[in-house]
């Protein structure tokens, strides 16, 4: 995933899928930072390795 596109979603509330969509993360990206993604839920911080992921949905605001 390019740290460029990554970038776009902080602040946002995002869907971060592994590959072949079985299993997810949900939550506000914090930070991106080379190939990781800290994004925030109700209870945990949670710091990703890009490469894991395959898929992501950005919430949208109306």
């Amino acid at each position: 995933m390019s740290s460029k596109l990554l970038s776009e979603c902080v602040g946002k509330q995002v869907e971060l899928y592994g590959e072949g969509g079985i299993s997810g993360y949900a939550g506000k990206v914090l930070e991106v930072e080379n190939n990781l993604i800290k994004i925030e839920d109700k209870k945990t911080i949670r710091i990703i390795n890009a490469d894991m992921i395959a898929q992501i949905k950005i919430k949208k605001t109306l």
